[in-house]
């Protein structure tokens, strides 16, 4: 691996024979050193391979990051993949790095922000918020500095979009799906004029399932095919379930202008029918499984 770029000295951009670029840091990797030299593999404390964003605005990036902060971050990714799974990779360290760097400063200065979707990053994503919340608990140990408790909401928002590989469109995808899983449940809950218990088996699932749909939509990938005789029969068997799912179809037209095939209708209305099921044993308007 060769020096192509020196961004401070703690942070370098490399390029192998076959030309791939990566960010590596390490503590005096760049220093005395120039284009073109090559690297001590003993120095690299870590290397970073560029995915959502090219790799000197990667580097550029970290090396606005002081070295402590993204040590603390790798505890960070580290519980939060403990708690939701192998999808939190190394990848969405710098990107979080980043954002709780600019909020250690807001608040050091007494600064104080608002979030949006507050209501549905904590219904939506109660396990992601809670991850967000430990994070919170880890800076405070390790930095000294007890963040907001609302900064809980972003960190769970890079949370989910690791886990759904939005890619290069980030957190402003995942904000977007957010809105939609909202519209969706409310849309349900005025069909059937219930209180959906979002924190069901039935409502995870249904909202694991429009994640998905999401992004399939969203990159225009085509549903694995389903022979008509069943989504007809579907249609006949569940009329006011299909009929729902058919609204959120068009919702979901109207809000990002994306074409929703009847594979993904027939799904819907399946999903529709698990979340609406009643339980007859039970007290008030809450749709259970």
């Amino acid at each position: 691996m060769r020096v192509k770029k020196v961004f401070n000295n703690n942070v370098v951009l490399g390029v192998d024979e076959h030309g791939a670029e990566t960010v590596l840091m390490g503590r005096g990797l760049g220093f005395q050193v120039r284009p073109g030299d090559r690297l001590d593999d003993e120095r690299v404390e870590r290397h970073f391979v560029p995915q959502a964003m090219p790799a000197e605005r990667l580097a550029a990036l970290a090396a606005q990051i002081p070295l402590d902060e993204i040590e603390v971050m790798e505890e960070v990714v580290t519980a939060a993949r403990a708690r939701l799974g192998g999808d939190i990779t190394e990848h969405v360290l710098l990107p979080l790095a980043d954002h709780v760097h600019l909020a250690l400063a807001r608040a050091r200065a007494g600064v104080q922000i608002e979030y949006p979707l507050k209501w549905e990053i904590e219904n939506l994503y109660p396990a992601e918020a809670e991850a967000g919340r430990a994070a919170l608990d880890i800076i405070e140990r390790r930095l000294g500095v007890r963040l907001d408790e609302d900064e809980a909401l972003p960190l769970a928002l890079y949370f989910v979009n690791a886990q759904i590989g939005s890619g290069s469109a980030g957190i402003a995808a995942t904000m977007q799906m957010t809105q939609w899983l909202r519209v969706a449940l409310e849309t349900i809950g005025e069909d059937y004029g219930i209180e959906i218990d979002q924190h069901s088996l039935a409502a995870a699932r249904f909202i694991t399932h429009l994640r998905y749909l999401f992004l399939r939509a969203r990159s225009g990938r085509p549903t694995p095919d389903v022979d008509d005789g069943i989504g007809e029969a579907v249609r006949q068997a569940k009329p006011r379930e299909y009929a729902t799912a058919e609204r959120l179809a068009r919702k979901m037209e109207e809000m990002f202008a994306w074409h929703v095939g009847r594979e993904e209708i027939l799904y819907l209305a399946l999903h529709v029918s698990r979340l609406t099921v009643r339980d007859d044993t039970a007290e008030g308007t809450h749709a259970d499984t």
